[in-house]
């Protein structure tokens, strides 16, 4: 068989992103967009994300032979290791060992959460993206926590890094993880999504044309107007059709909305009689 560069992977070279969730949270279908009980971790240190397996295994050497002629498994771990960057209430709760659900908003939009003595196990739902060209590469485990804590420095020479290694756990059937690949097209994660028209007035039984424009957290715009889902607040005044187009039907104003990968925009139209 001939060889294939195009499978030759440098992951993380593009970028990586890293979840969580409440144990049994819905998962996407396969690459889609994380539903809203995802906790998005945020930027992710340029070392990348680290993946080990380890297996135990007791060796059967039988009496006289100097090799063993056979050796069982009895221990496997998996860890991911996720130097996070962004001091978000997320990452900052889960190095502070405080089960996510405790964080408290208080007015000003300050976040607060106690911080006790660690007892039980804090277990969580654990989503990895890797992104290489136009190769991506998820792992999702049904069950993974927080085992190791790296070092936090403080100081204005360095970035402040929350080091944290995930070690998965075998679910009852014995899965402990998921893993998706997408070679010839790359699904990124949506940063935000911006509605913008021409013109935002428009005269009964005219149309007036809006697009739906992406920003990638990799910074990359696109044009997603065709594949954004299209709504309206009012459809007695203003319709709207899957590409954007905007059909003026009474006077008034309504709300158009376009939603794509969970992040939406909305921009006001004007309809004159």
């Amino acid at each position: 068989m001939a060889d294939n560069v195009n499978a030759i992977r440098a992951y993380g070279t593009d970028g990586g992103k890293c979840y969580v969730a409440p144990l049994g949270s819905a998962l996407p279908e396969g690459l889609d967009a994380f539903g809203p009980e995802w906790w998005d971790l945020g930027a992710i240190d340029p070392a990348g994300l680290t993946e080990a397996y380890e297996e135990e295994r007791n060796a059967k050497t039988p009496l006289g032979y100097k090799s063993p002629v056979r050796t069982d498994i009895t221990g496997v771990t998996k860890t991911f290791t996720t130097p996070m960057w962004e001091v978000n209430p997320y990452t900052q709760a889960l190095y502070d060992n405080v089960d996510l659900s405790a964080l408290e908003e208080l007015p000003g939009g300050i976040i607060t959460y106690p911080v006790y003595r660690p007892t039980g196990q804090r277990k969580y739902m654990l989503a990895v993206d890797t992104f290489d060209g136009v190769s991506h590469e998820r792992t999702v485990a049904a069950i993974a926590e927080v085992t190791t804590r790296a070092e936090r420095s403080k100081n204005a020479e360095n970035v402040t890094a929350s080091g944290l290694t995930w070690t998965v756990y075998e679910a009852s059937d014995g899965l402990m993880f998921n893993r998706f690949y997408l070679s010839d097209g790359m699904w990124l994660p949506v940063e935000t999504l911006e509605v913008a028209g021409t013109a935002t007035t428009v005269a009964v039984a005219a149309t007036t044309q809006l697009t739906a424009t992406a920003t990638y957290y990799n910074g990359e715009d696109t044009d997603v107007s065709a594949d954004a889902t299209w709504d309206t607040s009012a459809p007695l005044i203003a319709t709207v059709d899957a590409d954007g187009t905007v059909t003026g039907v009474g006077a008034g104003s309504a709300n158009i909305t376009a939603s794509y990968r969970g992040v939406s925009d909305t921009l006001a139209v004007t309809v004159t009689a």
